[in-house]
């Protein structure tokens, strides 16, 4: 091709334009292509400190949980504490919330746990277990409040989804609803754990609590 063939060439005149545009802002684009790496150097670093943050976290949950099997109540607070502090977003920041629940129940704090059962509850996202385990506990704190008509609303929230305590949380449903004085409400919610208790293992305790809501119907 002559000189002026490859002037009028449309190929290379994008080229050449391309070569030109480069030429000009050769700071922009390294500056560009900077910034691409340091976002894909901070994306790494970042998963990488979600990972020990989850690494670091477990083994506060851990050892809390420790602490409170044994006894050790005021350790275990302490340490949930810290933990939520600075693990607050942690995959394990909801199992630490319903911890904290359990210490304060066992300190006899009722309300204090409703609301750490409660934040459990909002942090439990998909986690079906977590969710009822977290309203199993705000049962539990209400009860021991004397809230046994919302305590057994809790309950029967917990017994919503199935599970190996749904039974069992149908039976506290229907006990703290007999002690707020609800006995159809209590009758409604043994006939439906007789009906979940397919292993048949608490058929005794809910015959035992049949009869005594039996004698408060009308005849």
């Amino acid at each position: 091709m002559t000189k002026e063939e490859l002037r009028e060439d449309p190929v290379l005149e994008q080229i050449q334009r391309g070569v030109s545009f480069a030429q000009h802002n050769a700071r922009w684009l390294i500056a560009g292509a900077l910034v691409v790496v340091a976002i894909v150097i901070g994306t790494i670093a970042l998963q990488r400190g979600r990972v020990r943050g989850d690494r670091e976290a477990a083994q506060y949950l851990i050892e809390s949980q420790a602490g409170y099997l044994q006894g050790n109540y005021a350790a275990a607070e302490t340490q949930l504490k810290e933990m939520l502090q600075s693990y607050g977003r942690s995959r394990y920041a909801g199992q630490a919330q319903l911890t904290l629940g359990d210490v304060y129940l066992a300190q006899a704090r009722p309300q204090d746990a409703l609301q750490a059962y409660q934040a459990a509850a909002g942090k439990a996202g998909g986690d079906v277990e977590l969710a009822a385990a977290a309203q199993r506990g705000q049962g539990a704190a209400l009860e021991d409040a004397g809230r046994t008509a919302e305590a057994s609303q809790a309950y029967e929230k917990a017994a919503a989804s199935p599970s190996l305590s749904q039974v069992g949380d149908l039976i506290a449903a229907a006990r703290t609803a007999l002690q707020a004085g609800d006995p159809p409400r209590a009758k409604t919610l043994l006939d439906r754990a007789k009906a979940a208790d397919t292993q048949l293992q608490s058929q005794t305790e809910i015959s035992g609590l049949l009869a005594r809501v039996q004698a408060l119907l009308p005849k």
